[in-house]
Order: structure tokens, then C-alpha cells, then sequence
């Protein structure tokens, strides 16, 4: 493999962020418009989600320059507690990064509807910019795995590395290895988890999460959804073996792969709906991104079907304003694991993204008042300038990683050693702002041979009618939250395999048992599931 210095100038890490510039295809956001569900409104700290090709594109390129500006002028800093590597990076305020300095170009990539523009894409970048890494956006999932393909046939020294897919199996990162990352878990270690869930506290009992009498007091009979794409078959095969695994055989009794073809999305999800009905599926394991459960759920709130819907973290589907679009008599069924561990996703508090963002715009220039986000009233007398764009968590998100690795690099980049760097990353608790003594946030820590970042899981259930902690809460249309009822436990793999920082007797074992900003007085979920030793 050539190093760096081969394809690139002395001081310049191309970074190349496909977006879909034209609305490739059906906008996804007008799709979700069109199917009843209502876009994420503004809170205290980012802007709400823009509506038209040309705003979302210009929300995109605003957050990306202020993410790489950011990352290129705190280097030093970043680096300040790695005694080994800060002495290496050399004193050049304008390239911190060992010399170097992060160039952003865009392309577009189209999205999950358009491979043809995504292949063109990954050409543009790797022939013609001659990027090191590629970044796509964690909410299309299905364009990021387009793209890490499509990289993946370009010649070896000349391939930029990809960051941007979400849950694809181990097998799909081994064969693109060591170019390809996701942010989050890797599909595999997501649905080995669910499955020892689903097998250890589900399995055998009661529906009694479904808002359906009849069904709540019926013995679970599982049904399995998920996209016709390949990469997710291959992960529902996956994740069928390991219910086979943990349960002790074939527990599904209803599988259904639904279309990506969104104008046949309503049939579609009409269709689903009867069959799972007439298979007398009372509890739904949804391996489904974050658009196709709209239509399908809004369908069977028409049809009266109410099961329980069964989620990991697959799809981002266990974030509070993913699940705020759906329907809420059928969310008061919504359950299941997350990854993430992170309370209500990372939308909750302004965290790392929106941190980056007010440290370049802290005081109006439209009227001279500060940027103050103690208080409501402090951002909204200048929102677009006080508030994070909407895609501002995605990019930084999917940056992030990146910006570590090349700091565990060192001096010679090449993709190989950018891994090398990120799997030898120790365990950390790592929360929405930052590394964490808190035993609470997801337990970030790829390993070797591995890559992807998270580790546990957390169990959690919907209460549509639960008031988010503020800011949230203060917001209209943000009602609904999640609460904990296993005292916030995290588990590698459920029964007793329980996370580090969670050991049984340890100091936080129970601890956040009827904590009432995660479980109310009046949750149901008081009465803490017993451990399964």
C-alpha cells in the first residue's frame, strides 16, 4: 500500500462528503411528509430540518466546513493528553495534523436509489480528487453501503477509505477491510445482542407490551421485517441464526421482506400488515430503516393491528425523534435494545456537535446579543445563527472517527495504520459529550480486526405520553421519551454476560432503579425484570 505522501501534497488529507445534491430518486423527506409523520422541530439547540434539495444541501455544507474547521484548528489540544503522539504533530498552527491539514471537496452521490450516481461518485473521488476518505450520511444507510462497494472496486493504492455505512454484518467490513468504518456497532454486533435479548427476557412469555388486550395476553409469536437489500438479508440471516443459537431454535414465525421502491411503499405495507395479522404475529422484530416503518405502522394503526414493535439500533430507530414520527397508539408497543446508550439518542443535550458549532458563532451579528444556551430566549433572537443546522450531529458523528484515527496514525497515513490506531483504542464510556466516567453511555471499543466503535447494549421501552427532560420537553411536539426498566443495565449479551462497569455487586449494579427522570412514578416498568443468572 502506497503511503500518503504518494497520491497526496505534503499538507493536505482530502476529505471527499458525498451528499445527495439533487434529490436523486423520491426525497425520503417528502416521503415521510407524505405518509402522515411530521419532520423533527427546532429545540434550544439546532434548527429544524429543512424541507427543499437546496436547504438541506446548504445544511449539509455548513455543517461540514465548521466540522473540519474545527478539527483542524484543535489538534493540539485534542491531542494534548497523548504525550506520545503531540510532540510528533510538530508546531504549525495551520497544520496541526502532523504537518497536514484536512481539505474538504463534495461530490454527489445521489442516495440509496441511485447507485449508478453513487459508482460515479466514488470514481470522481478516488480517480479525480484523489481523497483519503469518503464520508456519506448515517441517515441513508443503504447509499453508504452503495458507496463503500463502489470504493471498494477501485484500485487498492488509490482507494480512499469510506466512512458512513451503518450495521452492515463483519463479513461486509472484512472484505472491504481495512478501508471501511461505521460509526456506530457493526450490524453483527447489533443483532447478537438483540438476539440473547430476545431469546433471554422475551421469549416464552406474554405480549405484554402490545396495547392490545388480546394480544398483550397471548404468548409471543415473533414476526421478522426487514428491506430487500442484500446486505440486510444477510444480516437477518445472521441474526435468525443466532435466535436459532439462544433460543434453541427457529422462534420466528412470520418473515417478511418489504420493497424499497417507496411509491409502492403503501401497498406494500398494506400487504405486510394482513399477513402478519393473519399469521397471528403479536410481536414484530423490526430490521427496518428509519422511512419503510411509517407506512407500515400507519397501516396497521388503520387496520387496528397493535402488536409490540420489537427494535435494536439498527436503522438509528431507537433515537426519541425517530420514534416521535411514527403513529402513537402504536408506539405505546415500541421496545427493545440500544447501542447507542445515550438517552433519547444523541439529540438530548447539545453535546459534542453543538459545542464545536457555538465556539464559532457565540454572539449575534444581526443584533449584538450573545448566544446564551442556558435559556430559550438566549438562541431564538437569532436562531439560524445561535442554532446548529440540522445535519450537524450526522457529520460530526461520522467524522469523528476519522479525525481520531488519523491521530493514532501518526506521522504515516496510510488506511491500515488509521485502523490499526482505531482498534487499539482502549474501552471508554463515551456519551454525547465526550469520554465519560458515567457508566450510563454506550461502551465505545472496536478491537482487533474489528470496525466498528460500540459494544453493549441497554434495554429500553416508548412512552408516547412521557414530557422529555428539558430542553426537549419544553418544545411543542416533542412529547414522548424512553424509559429503563432493567435499572439502566448494560449487557454485552443478555442473560448474564453484563457490560464492564456493570458487573454483578458492582458499584453501579441497580443503581439507576426508579430514577425518576427515567422512570417516572407512573411507569409500569417500576416492577424491574429479574436478572437471568
Amino acid at each position: 500500500m502506497q503511503p500518503f505522501s504518494a497520491s497526496h501534497s505534503d499538507n493536505a488529507i482530502r476529505l471527499v462528503y458525498s451528499t445527495d445534491q439533487q434529490t436523486c430518486g423520491i426525497n425520503a423527506l417528502t416521503a415521510v411528509q407524505a405518509a402522515g409523520g411530521a419532520l423533527p422541530t427546532t429545540d434550544r439547540f439546532t434548527r429544524p430540518y429543512p424541507t427543499t434539495a437546496d436547504q438541506q444541501e446548504a445544511d449539509r455544507r455548513e455543517s461540514i466546513q465548521n466540522v473540519v474547521k474545527y478539527f483542524n484548528e484543535h489538534a493540539f489540544d485534542v491531542a494534548a493528553y497523548l504525550p506520545n503522539i503531540r510532540p510528533l504533530m510538530g508546531n504549525d498552527p495551520n497544520n496541526q495534523l502532523f504537518g497536514r491539514h484536512l481539505e474538504a471537496s463534495f461530490v454527489d452521490g445521489g442516495s440509496f436509489q441511485c447507485p449508478d450516481k453513487t459508482t460515479a461518485a466514488a470514481k470522481q473521488a478516488a480517480e479525480t480528487i484523489k481523497g483519503f476518505s469518503v464520508f456519506t450520511d448515517l441517515l441513508d444507510a443503504n447509499a453508504g453501503f452503495n458507496m463503500a462497494g463502489a470504493l471498494n472496486a477501485e484500485p487498492a493504492p488509490a482507494r480512499p477509505m469510506h466512512f458512513g455505512t451503518e450495521w452492515l454484518s463483519d463479513q461486509y467490513y472484512n472484505r472491504f477491510a481495512p478501508f471501511a468504518w461505521t460509526s456506530w456497532a457493526t450490524g453483527t454486533t447489533v443483532v447478537k445482542g438483540w438476539a440473547s435479548y430476545v431469546c433471554a427476557r422475551l421469549n416464552g412469555q406474554n405480549a405484554s407490551r402490545s396495547p392490545d388486550a388480546v394480544l398483550a395476553a397471548q404468548k409471543r409469536k415473533f414476526g421478522l421485517v426487514y428491506p430487500g437489500f442484500q446486505e440486510v438479508k444477510t444480516l437477518a440471516n445472521e441474526f435468525k441464526g443466532y435466535l436459532n443459537q439462544f433460543c434453541g431454535g427457529n422462534v420466528v414465525a412470520k418473515e417478511i421482506q418489504y420493497s424499497t421502491d417507496i411509491a409502492a411503499a403503501q401497498t406494500d405495507a398494506t400487504n405486510m400488515i394482513v399477513q402478519l395479522k393473519t399469521s397471528g404475529v403479536t410481536s414484530v422484530l423490526m430490521l427496518t430503516d428509519l422511512l419503510f416503518p411509517l407506512f407500515q405502522m400507519n397501516e396497521a394503526s388503520r387496520q387496528s393491528y397493535h402488536p409490540e414493535w420489537i427494535f435494536s439500533s439498527f436503522g438509528l430507530l431507537d433515537v426519541s425523534a425517530i420514534q416521535r414520527i411514527y403513529p402513537t397508539d402504536e408506539t405505546k408497543g415500541d421496545f427493545g435494545v440500544s447501542n447507542l446508550g445515550v438517552p433519547g439518542g444523541f439529540g438530548y443535550t447539545s453535546g459534542d456537535p453543538f459545542t464545536l458549532y457555538h465556539s464559532y458563532h457565540q454572539v449575534s451579528p444581526k443584533d449584538g446579543k450573545p448566544c446564551d444556551p442556558s435559556s430559550d430566549a438566549g438562541m431564538d433572537h437569532d436562531p439560524t445563527y445561535c442554532k446548529e443546522p440540522a445535519s450537524m450531529s450526522v457529520w460530526y458523528y461520522v467524522t469523528l472517527p476519522f479525525y481520531g484515527g488519523v491521530l493514532f496514525a501518526g506521522p504515516d497515513l496510510t488506511p491500515q495504520n488509521l485502523s490499526n490506531g482505531l482498534q487499539a483504542y482502549p474501552q471508554t464510556r463515551y456519551g454525547g459529550s465526550g469520554p465519560t466516567t458515567d457508566p450510563r453511555p454506550a461502551l465505545v471499543g472496536a478491537g482487533r480486526g474489528k470496525y466498528g466503535f460500540l459494544v453493549d447494549n441497554v434495554e429500553w421501552r416508548w412512552r408516547p405520553d412521557f414530557n422529555p427532560p428539558p430542553p426537549e420537553g419544553d418544545e411543542k411536539g416533542k412529547n414522548g421519551w424512553v424509559e429503563y426498566p432493567d435499572c439502566q443495565r448494560h449487557y454485552i449479551l443478555w442473560g448474564d454476560q453484563l457490560a464492564v462497569n456493570w458487573e454483578k455487586g458492582g458499584p453501579n449494579d441497580g443503581t439507576w432503579c426508579g430514577n425518576p427522570k427515567y422512570a417516572p412514578a407512573n411507569s409500569p416498568s417500576k416492577d424491574n425484570y429479574p436478572r437471568t443468572n
